[in-house]
């Protein structure tokens, strides 16, 4: 059954410089892997890969300099856009902003929506420690509403991680999962849902600790006088890609909160190699969570209805491949 990966990533040849000059080798603790775009592809037709939405991953494209956040943020946009129009039925761009800069990061969203033709957005969950939830960000927000964007946001380093706690083991061990929970909220706190109801918010790895928290956070909200938060609502209105390993508990738990229909696969690519990619894809495959018209939606067909312009590009690949066969 075809699938449409929503999570891989890609890296440039300025991404690596920029990861250098910022003394980020090894950026969170896990070293940086080699991407090729030709190698990607192949790898696609391997695992039953039929198209493939572009992002960078952490520690996204802001190191502290505003100027150097803005260039790098426009070079691996057009570079993501220039592997798309090479590849126009397996790629797709989520395009990157210099964030947490508010006018850098509109000027991008148009060039990328407008002139890249992007097919949406991916954000970190805090940029120099600005979380999406934060007041500053909300005329970004009001741009995504406008434009009915998609916003896949990506988890970066915590703003502070507290010392001893994760004993030298790599950031994505846990924190990505903490700072993935920890911006969810912060929309939700913030009302993003009802405020900014046309963006469609992508939450990766299966929404993180969300299905695990919604029923406590849930009793929280209802009790409080200054924060009326329908936190079961909220959770049907995000995205969740189902990246790494959900199974057998997590992804259990996401299912009895979240429709089938906001779902999608995810392989997190090159960050994760070809070998537990399909390892994943296999117990993805395995379960009996879903039927298998309920497959088809998370592998594929959800992904396509939600980025219509890969949905385009995609079907005339697969036609014209067709008609020559």
């Amino acid at each position: 059954m075809e699938k449409i990966d929503l999570h891989v990533h890609y890296l440039t040849p300025a991404y690596r410089k920029a990861l250098s000059d910022a003394g980020l080798d090894v950026p969170d603790g896990y070293p940086s892997p080699q991407w090729d775009a030709e190698e990607h592809v192949n790898m696609m037709e391997r695992q039953g890969i039929g198209a493939a939405l572009l992002s960078i991953s952490s520690p996204h494209v802001n190191f502290g300099k505003r100027e150097k956040a803005r260039a790098l943020a426009r070079d691996v946009n057009e570079y993501g856009a220039d592997a798309v129009r090479r590849r126009p039925g397996r790629f797709g761009l989520l395009a990157s902003l210099p964030l947490p800069d508010v006018e850098d990061s509109i000027e991008e969203i148009r060039y990328a929506l407008d002139v890249l033709h992007a097919d949406g957005l991916t954000l970190p969950t805090n940029a120099q420690g600005v979380y999406l939830g934060d007041p500053r960000l909300d005329p970004i927000f009001e741009e995504l509403n406008a434009r009915k964007a998609v916003a896949v946001f990506h988890p970066v380093k915590p703003s502070s991680v507290p010392a001893g706690v994760v004993e030298g083991l790599p950031i994505p061990f846990m924190e990505f999962f903490f700072d993935s929970t920890r911006t969810a909220m912060s929309l939700m706190i913030r009302e993003i849902p009802t405020r900014f109801p046309e963006i469609r918010f992508v939450i990766p790895h299966a929404g993180a600790f969300l299905s695990i928290l919604a029923d406590r956070v849930n009793v929280f909200f209802r009790t409080m006088a200054t924060r009326k938060v329908d936190v079961y609502a909220d959770l049907k209105w995000f995205y969740f890609d189902l990246a790494g390993p959900c199974l057998p508990r997590q992804l259990a738990a996401l299912i009895q909160l979240v429709d089938m229909e906001r779902l999608f696969y995810g392989s997190d690519y090159p960050y994760t190699p070809e070998p537990q990619v399909k390892l994943l894809a296999e117990r993805l495959d395995g379960t009996t969570l879903f039927t298998a018209e309920q497959r088809r939606k998370v592998y594929s067909e959800n992904a396509l209805r939600l980025f219509p312009r890969l949905a385009q590009r995609h079907a005339a690949v697969a036609g014209a491949q067709r008609e020559s066969a």
